[in-house]
């Protein structure tokens, strides 16, 4: 039986020309195939796609079969391929190797989770849990744990299940592989102390915001400073906002400013961006916003009430404390 190389984050770290490192892989080795997972967790997108291309050609059925899971959740980043297309074929996907096994399952977590099928991941995440513990220790293990602890601090949060969220993000931060992991376990920790403690989820925020500049993570430093104006403004200190990431470019973005108007204590602004954007949301989790903003500005609880529904229906049990707050 032939023993598989050990690869460790020193392996990646050694490389000096990406390029032509995927060029002079034997697309047949352990290590083509681990290198999939380096690319991919270190938002190498083009170069995924040059690796992918090479793995496909190989003679190597396992190989193949990497390359083929790998195209998947590509075509999904790349939006083109929905999550429903993209669970279904994952479902069926027979591989040799335990380790892309266990990997399909995360994939798939990831897509139960993004669908808000939360019953789906009860069981199947206790499955992942296993099988990671049962991989030889190394790279893929690493990151595989990782994957699972991001997807799941994630969705313990949701679950409003928030001290096993914490845990996730602290054992995260121990462990992660890239400055994007750490920074989306921060960014996660921080929002599970939005409704706790105002300074501990402002100073996550900021030290996510800080690690997603250093490595030019446009799309995290937005979503920690929205998570930051979140807070300031359940807090009721909206002076505290940086009125220069107030923006309109997305429901969700809109809607946050509208909550920034309302606890400015200008309610008729703040409505009519709302009513502007109704007709627009098609997502029970922005519903659930909507009604919760509704009920803020009209002080009906009729609002609230139709908040909780719809965060339960969208499996938000953590946010759904908002509306119930009020309705206290």
């Amino acid at each position: 039986m032939v023993m598989k190389e050990v690869i460790t984050s020193q392996t990646f770290s050694s490389i000096e020309n990406e390029e032509q490192f995927i060029s002079n892989v034997d697309p047949e080795s352990y290590l083509a195939r681990v290198s999939l997972e380096y690319f991919v967790i270190n938002s190498k997108s083009n170069l995924v796609e040059k690796l992918i291309d090479r793995l496909l050609t190989s003679s190597s059925e396992e190989s193949k079969e990497w390359a083929e899971v790998y195209q998947i959740d590509h075509l999904v980043y790349k939006q083109k391929m929905n999550l429903i297309e993209a669970t279904q074929q994952l479902t069926y996907k027979k591989v040799i190797s335990p380790e892309l096994a266990t990997l399909i399952k995360i994939f798939q977590l990831y897509n139960y989770a993004s669908l808000k099928k939360f019953d789906m991941i009860a069981s199947l995440s206790e499955l992942v849990k296993v099988e990671i513990g049962m991989l030889n220790d190394g790279y893929m293990k690493t990151s595989l744990l990782c994957r699972y602890k991001i997807t799941m601090q994630n969705v313990y949060l949701h679950l409003n299940k928030v001290k096993n969220s914490r845990d996730c993000g602290s054992e995260l931060l121990e462990i992660a592989l890239t400055p994007t992991m750490k920074a989306v376990a921060l960014l996660s920790l921080g929002n599970s102390y939005i409704i706790d403690d105002m300074q501990k989820a402002i100073d996550y925020f900021v030290e996510s915001v800080s690690i997603s500049e250093q490595i030019g993570h446009e799309m995290l430093i937005a979503d920690a400073q929205s998570s930051m104006n979140f807070t300031y403004c359940y807090w009721d200190k909206p002076d505290k906002i940086c009125s220069e990431v107030l923006n309109t470019d997305s429901l969700s973005n809109t809607q946050g400013y509208a909550y920034y108007l309302i606890k400015s204590n200008k309610k008729d602004e703040a409505l009519t961006l709302l009513d502007s954007i109704e007709i627009k949301i098609d997502s029970d989790y922005l519903k659930a916003f909507d009604q919760y903003y509704r009920g803020l500005i009209s002080g009906d609880s009729t609002f609230f009430r139709g908040s909780i529904m719809y965060f339960e229906i969208a499996g938000d049990f953590y946010y759904r404390q908002l509306p119930l707050h009020e309705l206290k």
